[in-house]
């Protein structure tokens, strides 16, 4: 299965923001088939399941947004519970909201955060 990586999954995201139509015309197994209009063009996109509930949810535009400015100018709590196999990763911020993630995406976030606070990755 192609496996896409965060920033890929952030521009889907950020599509599917903008799109004016959004259609799932074909499912097999863990594979969908993600259709975005944006008002001229269909754009399509191959995803895990799992991914395309990160995309729905909002999670690579929005959530990691807030995630990132709470590791920045407050503070963030991380745990990682190894057995589970798509969210491994709870992260909570100062507000007491609680994200799900996986290694990669958190690895992404720190990223940000480091760039963000001393300007480098």
């Amino acid at each position: 299965m192609l496996k896409l990586n965060v920033e890929e999954l952030v521009e889907i995201n950020d599509f599917y923001n903008g799109a004016s139509r959004v259609t799932i015309p074909h499912v097999t197994g863990n594979t969908v088939l993600l259709e975005l209009f944006d008002g001229h063009d269909i754009e399509e996109f191959i995803l895990s399941k799992r991914d395309l509930i990160m995309v729905l949810r909002n999670f690579y535009v929005e959530d990691i947004c807030d995630i990132v400015h709470s590791g920045v100018y407050g503070f963030i709590d991380v745990k990682v519970d190894k057995t589970s196999e798509h969210y491994p990763v709870q992260i909570s911020v100062e507000d007491g909201h609680k994200y799900y993630c996986n290694l990669e995406e958190l690895d992404y976030i720190n990223g940000i955060i480091d760039f963000q606070v001393n300007g480098k990755i």
